[in-house]
């Protein structure tokens, strides 16, 4: 990999930085820079600051779960729901049959659909890195974890 020391044409007018040293270093370091090439297109403003700048810095746990963190509130605040209603119930209460998100237009299998969706987003991504430690290893699958809550938060804007 050309970040490797020793690969680099050291002439003088170049270097190699701390974090370049780091992704590096890092035992998955060609899938950390596949993933960021996965995240160069322009993600929703609630993810570009910050999912990005933790994506960016190797935090790959902190990333996945600031983006699902961010479509819970957007969620809330596209539902009008109060701040205590979190999580699963929240996705239950805002796309369930009488749920202020919930197209009753849309055939129920698509509603259904939807609510389980984002319920299921909640529930595999949030969740557990709200109440434990999720080690995310793979780059790739964090960069997907965000690129997925991207992809919430546009069809909620829908």
């Amino acid at each position: 990999m050309a970040l490797v020391m020793g690969q680099l044409p050291l002439d003088g007018n170049c270097f190699v930085t701390r974090f370049g040293e780091r992704v590096a270093s890092h035992p998955r370091a060609r899938e950390w820079v596949a993933a960021e090439r996965r995240l160069g297109l322009e993600l929703h403003p609630r993810l570009e600051e910050r999912a990005r700048r933790q994506f960016i810095m190797g935090e790959f746990e902190a990333a996945a779960l600031i983006a699902m963190r961010e479509v819970e509130i957007a969620v809330r605040e596209h539902a009008g729901c109060p701040a205590d209603l979190v999580g699963v119930k929240l996705m239950n209460q805002a796309f369930g049959a009488d749920g202020s998100l919930t197209d009753v237009d849309a055939p129920l299998a698509e509603r259904e659909g939807l609510q389980s969706l984002y319920r299921g987003a909640i529930s595999v991504f949030k969740n557990p890195a709200s109440h434990r430690r999720i080690d995310y290893e793979d780059p790739v699958e964090a960069a997907e974890i965000v690129l997925f809550a991207d992809l919430l938060l546009r069809m909620l804007e829908e």
